[in-house]
């Protein structure tokens, strides 16, 4: 899958977790939509590059872009991506300056309404993931199709490979035909309005002296320039999680308290897995275990994640002091070899490890016995050696089972299935001892008997027997009762 593949090879050590999306079959995702425009409600608008090719142009048309400090959306094609490493390194400095971002144009600019089910996946991502293996710069699952060419066919092969939107547009200079730079300018200027999409071309013979007056014109009738990801989030945090889906109140629940992050200001990846090594800052931020000071350098846990310095020689927290601080709790452990211990950081976490971690933090945080007591059947595929930590994490709802059968327990956990059971843990309360059962036993009442003298009356004669000179009350002891 596209993210997979452009994500990989970043280090973000300021985010909580990293990693690609997974790949899944067709049918098991939902089609790309496809979007010409953004929001109409706003004026912004986003300025979108396609044709990563002709140094001359490209180049000058990226500083353009840079100087003015202009957002642009950069759609890279992969044959081009391997041929043309200065505009490459253009476009992902300007990906790290935090103004471009870059989405897919497919690996060899085909027509992708014209070739089979099996080249469609192969075209669809290999642009951007080209792009990323050759600058180590994250991309977008944005996909522009070559000739703006989609139909059914091509959103379900979008989808699969994880793109979030196919992106066409509503304003088009056709700049790509050698246009001078006044009819670009003029065209773009004419026919933007709210939410415009527009299309123009690096590789064009005068876009790069359009540019300008484009940008500068745009924002002087009140435009503000922005990515296609911040103008389709229309106010959402993250582009990819939409509210009142499964995970997405868990989502925004972990990420606005800072305990996850999202790759950037508009992606989350929810269906991406989690390594061990990210969990761990999870596991020791959510249960309040970190601290800023960065301690134990001198004696890392584990051969495999050892300490790393920044430029002023500090010790760099993630994720050495992380894995330091879940290890030193009993959250996480390694594995030994002859050399030593290891923790095997880049690892994805399986839902049977994040059930075993979620268990400990029951335990050692939340004070839970070793076993809650109550016993239900796991599913099958729980291995022996984790059923107790399986079966409890289940008994108090924090991980739950696809069916009686199947628990997937080798399956990678996916960042939207750790916002999910982080969440959960965090309004699990303290464990409080149940009260000790007495029972409480009255002693027999001893039966009281009072009597009573009766003074005879002097001028009544009382026939019938005499009245009873003897009073008996009895005491029923107390109901037992159990506290």
């Amino acid at each position: 899958m596209k993210r997979g593949l452009t994500f990989a090879a970043l280090t973000f050590a300021a985010y909580v977790v990293l990693s690609g999306l997974v790949a899944v079959p067709a049918s098991a995702s939902s089609p790309a939509p496809t979007v010409r425009h953004g929001p109409r409600d706003a004026k912004r608008i986003a300025l979108t590059f396609d044709d990563t090719f002709a140094p001359a142009n490209s180049l000058p048309a990226l500083r353009a872009l840079r100087s003015l400090n202009s957002p642009a959306t950069i759609f890279v094609t992969g044959m081009y991506a391997n041929v043309y490493f200065d505009i490459d390194r253009e476009i992902a400095d300007g990906v790290r300056a935090g103004l471009f971002e870059v989405g897919d144009h497919s690996s060899t600019h085909p027509f992708l309404t014209k070739i089979p089910w099996s080249l469609m996946l192969d075209e669809i991502g290999a642009g951007s993931a080209a792009f990323t293996q050759l600058t180590g710069a994250p991309t977008v699952p944005l996909l522009r199709p070559p000739y703006g060419a989609t139909d059914s066919t091509v959103a379900e092969a979008a989808g699969a490979k994880g793109m979030q939107y196919i992106v066409l547009w509503d304003v088009g200079a056709d700049d790509w035909t050698g246009l001078p730079a006044e009819t670009i300018r003029d065209d773009v200027l004419k026919n933007a309005q709210n939410g415009s999409i527009v299309l123009l071309h690096l590789a064009a013979a005068h876009t790069y002296e359009a540019i300008p007056a484009i940008v500068n014109g745009l924002r002087a009738r009140g435009f503000e320039l922005v990515t296609v990801s911040e103008l389709l989030k229309d106010g959402r945090r993250f582009l990819d999680v939409t509210s009142g889906t499964p995970g997405s109140s868990a989502i925004l629940r972990l990420a606005n308290a800072g305990y996850m992050s999202g790759y950037d200001d508009s992606y989350f990846g929810p269906a991406d897995p989690v390594t061990r090594a990210q969990f761990a800052k999870v596991s020791v931020l959510v249960t309040g275990l970190h601290t800023p000071e960065v301690e134990g350098a001198a004696e890392p846990a584990f051969l495999d994640v050892p300490p790393t310095f920044d430029i002023g020689g500090n010790v760099a927290p993630y994720p050495f002091d992380y894995v330091q601080e879940a290890s030193a709790a009993g959250l996480v452990s390694g594995h030994t070899t002859a050399g030593g211990s290891v923790f095997l950081p880049h690892d994805n976490i399986t839902r049977t490890q994040l059930a075993q971690i979620l268990a400990r933090m029951a335990r050692s945080i939340k004070g839970y016995p070793e076993s809650t007591g109550q016993s239900r059947a796991l599913p099958a595929d729980v291995p022996e050696h984790a059923a107790a930590d399986v079966r409890m994490v289940m008994e108090l709802g924090l991980m739950t089972g696809y069916s009686s059968e199947r628990f997937d327990s080798w399956a990678p956990a996916q960042r939207s299935h750790v916002a999910r059971v982080m969440s959960r843990y965090l309004d699990l309360p303290q464990y409080q001892e149940p009260p000790a059962t007495t029972t409480t036993t009255s002693p027999p009442p001893t039966s009281t008997t009072t009597t009573t003298a009766i003074p005879q009356p002097t001028t009544t004669t009382t026939t019938g027997p005499p009245p009873s000179t003897t009073t008996t009350r009895r005491m029923h002891p107390p109901t037992t009762s159990t506290s």
